[in-house]
């Protein structure tokens, strides 16, 4: 059996097979950090610290086709604090500005390896590859900016074609940074914010945990063109990026998370996002937003109790780059942050370095070694050859704060089992009972040759720890060897006892107290709920009144609420949202009010009706709604007088989550299992004699079917079809009844099901009388 695989129109992949099977128009250049210079392997350079370097300067008109750096600096942060930015045709405003890791897919200053269409990343992260087509008309600038305190060493290079002429609707390619940190209280964070005509094509989105537990539950959000309400909505963060209940470490061509701690308050995440089958065209503006609700879990310092709170607005710090293609330079819409608000405080431990400040058990001699995995190719060895040997390391922290502690393990088969201990002046604390320092990755292909011969160097989190400012030392003392390490000469199992550091980070982290953050926010919360609350139930009762206003001078309810915003009877707002940023609701014929109409703000929440703030009281209670003299019967206040062999009835409460809420929580359950299977209901009390509208109120569900209504034998209307995947509740249209002296009897029989439904079953919210002349 043979197998056809074809390559799509539109994929990255057909697209660039499809390309290279055709003359190529242009001619190839490279400019690059590297010389013509058969002599010499200096082929980086060394930017300055605080340098603006210009790397290319590029002749058009051109096009970019790949960009490749590696970098190396004694600032471990160089990928935040190295800034990228490549400037077209003259303008002063840079297309590209961002810091170089988070361009290349990596936040927060860390580096992971990336592998995607346009971006590809590999030997532990510093090897980096974007293949974004970056076109231009006349020049092009590529520039890095060291932002850091150290001097860093850039290689580079940048393939591109020289072309004749550029398409006269070409597109320039965009990226820009930004980030919130801290963040706003109670908003969303904005990913993009331009004006022009365009596409969006992509985004990298990272984030720094403050408080612990899942950040994210919140959804994307897409405004094209000036919209109020946006056209594309999300279902969550791990959804956006093509992922499912959580993210894990993925590299794939269009989507990935290249970072992903485990769960904790100063958890990082970093994910991309390419949209190369789905871009996002505008043709005004386009506005990009990522909610940051989801779930908080703080602990009580006194007690140690953890609790967790549901969809509350989290403070996490939020980073991103979007990437886009625009007509035209695109202003800036926001600066780039200062370096110092770009890398977050915090205290590193270079072993290596302070070899002449470390104290060691009596016959140790720890040496600054070479190493390829390790930062500069360097680290501290510790030759060690059994249990209890030890070293310290000294630390100053400058001010009292919550650490996240991180170990920067140089792992290798000839490493040791290591306790972890943090001393300071009436302190100690145990911060690992037992660090394996053997090499578990050594099998990895993927890490050959580096790890075979340097190791591998894995950072490794200590816990979180409230430290005062002071003077202390990090004590690491071998307790034990791991049962496949080796001793270094005769290569016997279970004797690796050497030490292998890279660093030791101290990194501040932004709320001392998640608690006492979390009491106040809590205090916030409701006052600002309670604020939004009244402004929405005042905006409903002002459009209740217009409507009633309406229907006075026009003789009838407006049929939309456009039709309403229209006229002299409303002088508000005509583009109107609830404080929830959502749309006001009408319906006219209403639910609640069959006789009029409708009108509510669903309160952030368009799936519990019960929480919705509408033309009614809350909890509805539909006598409390009708006018004097009406009649309500609650369903679940009926009980049946007659049924068909089979059907049976049962009184249920609960609540609705779609289209009206149920008046009283509850409803009448007719079990009908078959076309034909029916129930009657007398209604209790007694009923003057006359003619009365009738509406009848059925609930939908899942497992409902198709029932004719009908009181004292005159049909509500045609059957009904109450089958939904959601539990709701309907009105059917008011139908003139004559009632006389005798019982009242309410009528439903099965007559059928559409082909979803999972059952011929029926429910009543109510019954509501209104009396006629």
């Amino acid at each position: 059996m043979l197998l056809e695989v074809s390559l799509l129109p539109g994929s990255g992949a057909a697209e660039v097979l499809a390309e290279i099977t055709r003359p190529v128009a242009g001619r190839p250049m490279r400019a690059s950090s590297g010389l013509f210079d058969p002599e010499s392997n200096r082929d980086a350079h060394h930017v300055r610290a605080g340098q603006r370097f210009v790397l290319a300067e590029l002749e058009g008109p051109g096009e970019i086709r790949h960009l490749w750096f590696t970098l190396a600096s004694r600032d471990r942060r160089y990928p935040r604090t190295m800034v990228l930015r490549v400037f077209y045709d003259g303008s002063g405003v840079p297309s590209v500005e961002s810091p170089i890791g988070d361009f290349f897919c990596a936040g927060n200053g860390m580096k992971a390896n990336v592998s995607s269409i346009p971006v590809e990343v590999s030997s532990y992260g510093r090897a980096l590859n974007c293949y974004w087509r970056m076109p231009f008309r006349r020049r092009c600038v590529i520039e890095v900016h060291n932002q850091s305190r150290e001097t860093c060493t850039v290689y580079f290079q940048c393939d591109w074609l020289k072309l004749d002429a550029l398409p006269e609707d070409a597109y320039y390619f965009h990226a820009r940074y930004r980030q919130e940190y801290p963040a706003a209280p109670f908003s969303w964070y904005t990913l993009f914010e331009g004006e022009g005509e365009g596409q969006y094509v992509g985004t990298v989105f990272s984030s720094q945990n403050t408080v612990a537990s899942w950040f994210g539950e919140a959804d994307d959000r897409f405004y094209v063109d000036g919209e109020e309400v946006p056209s594309i909505i999300g279902t969550g963060t791990e959804d956006y990026f093509n992922d499912a209940w959580n993210l894990r470490l993925t590299a794939h061509g269009r989507v990935g998370t290249t970072i992903c701690e485990t769960k904790g308050d100063e958890r990082r995440v970093t994910a991309y996002r390419w949209h190369l089958e789905d871009p996002v065209p505008f043709k005004k503006s386009l506005k990009v937003e990522i909610e940051r609700r989801s779930f908080l879990e703080v602990a009580d310092p006194e007690t140690g109790k953890r609790t967790t709170h549901d969809f509350k607005y989290r403070p996490d710090y939020c980073s991103s780059v979007a990437f886009w293609y625009q007509r035209g330079i695109a202003r800036p819409t926001k600066q780039l942050a200062p370096v110092e608000e770009r890398v977050l405080p915090e205290v590193w431990i270079e072993p290596a370095w302070i070899i002449d400040k470390v104290r060691t058990s009596p016959g140790l001699a720890p040496r600054n070694a070479a190493n390829r995995t390790c930062n500069l190719n360097r680290f501290f060895y510790l030759r060690n050859d059994e249990v209890g040997g030890w070293v310290e390391l000294p630390v100053t922290l400058p001010e009292r704060g919550r650490y996240a502690v991180s170990v920067f393990q140089n792992l290798y088969k000839h490493f040791g089992i290591w306790k972890v201990t943090l001393r300071g002046e009436g302190f100690e604390k145990v911060l690992a009972e037992r660090l394996d320092f053997r090499d578990y990755l050594e099998g990895n292909q993927e890490n050959w040759p580096e790890n075979f011969h340097h190791g591998t160097t894995v950072e490794t989190k200590v816990g979180t720890h409230t430290l005062g400012a002071g003077d202390y030392y990090l004590r690491f003392e071998c307790v034990g060897a791991n049962p496949l390490s080796e001793h270094p000469e005769t290569g016997e199992f279970g004797n690796g006892y050497s030490l292998g550091l890279d660093a030791i980070d101290f990194r501040r982290l932004s709320l001392d107290d998640p608690h006492a953050w979390m009491q106040d926010y809590l205090q916030k919360e409701e006052t600002l709920l309670a604020a939004w609350q009244r402004e929405a139930g005042d905006t409903v009762a002002a459009l209740a009144k217009a409507a009633a206003d309406f229907r006075r001078d026009a003789g009838a309810y407006p049929h939309t609420l456009a039709e309403l915003l229209g006229t002299p009877h409303w002088t508000g707002d005509r583009t109107l949202l609830d404080p929830w940023h959502q749309p006001y609701c009408y319906r006219e014929p209403g639910v609640v009010h069959p006789g009029s109409f409708d009108v509510w703000s669903v309160h952030g929440n368009s799936r519990d009706p019960s929480t919705w703030i509408g033309n009614w009281r809350n909890p509805l209670a539909l006598a409390n709604e009708v006018a004097p003299g009406w009649r309500v019967f609650e369903g679940e206040s009926l009980e049946a007088a007659r049924r068909s062999a089979g059907a049976g009835t049962a009184r249920q409460q609960t609540a609705s989550y779609g289209n009206a809420p149920l008046s009283g929580t509850g409803l009448l359950f007719l079990r009908l299992d078959a076309p034909g299977d029916w129930v009657e209901v007398e209604l209790p009390g007694k009923l003057a004699a006359g003619k009365y509208q009738a509406y009848a109120l059925p609930v939908t569900s899942w497992d409902y079917g198709l029932c004719q209504w009908s009181l004292n034998g005159t049909p509500l209307g045609a059957p009904f079809d109450a089958h939904s995947q959601t539990l709701g509740v309907e009105a059917l249209p008011g139908t003139v009844v004559a009632l006389g002296e005798g019982p009242s009897v309410l009528r439903i029989e099965a007559t059928g099901k559409d082909e979803y439904a999972n059952g011929h079953n029926a429910g009543l919210d109510a019954l509501v009388l209104k009396p006629l002349p």
